[in-house]
């Protein structure tokens, strides 16, 4: 008999799953208490998660939110465009993996979808010296363009 021992870093990366749940937990909470309820949730969402990226920010240290977002897409095996100078971060996709997979396993992404992006990240950045724009944002793909900016501080 062979013993194999592994642990979870040893793993292939894959939370392509947490997209569908994220969704059914999102669809649940806008039917149950409506859609004001999501955004705030999810504004506590994106306070807890995304914590260690707000302080990069409020350090002003954009490079490792770019850090970030390309390991994230590597990780996520999703081809992104991402390009940053002079103290602006700009990602551009053709489709979201969130939304390809859900769409993918049959379902249909909620109708605020968007607000995965949207709110979540302008979240990240209150109280930080960058603002967040979500400068489009295509329902059914999930194709978007987004932009993290320095603010024009007084």
């Amino acid at each position: 008999m062979k013993v194999i021992e592994r642990k979870a870093s040893d793993n292939k990366y894959l939370h392509r799953d947490f997209h569908i749940s994220m969704n059914m937990l999102m669809d649940y909470i806008c039917s149950v208490f409506g859609e004001n309820a999501l955004i705030e949730y999810l504004v506590e969402f994106s306070s807890a998660f995304h914590a260690p990226r707000k302080e990069f920010l409020i350090a002003d240290d954009l490079a490792s939110l770019e850090s970030y977002f390309r390991e994230i897409y590597k990780k996520e095996e999703w081809p992104v465009e991402i390009l940053m100078e002079d103290k602006e971060l700009v990602i551009t996709q053709e489709s979201c993996p969130g939304i390809s997979h859900i769409r993918k396993a049959g379902l249909e992404p909620i109708k605020q979808y968007r607000e995965t992006y949207g709110t979540v990240y302008e979240a990240m950045c209150a109280g930080t010296p960058y603002e967040y724009r979500l400068e489009y944002f295509d329902d059914e793909k999930g194709a978007c363009r987004q932009r993290f900016f320095r603010r024009n501080m007084p």
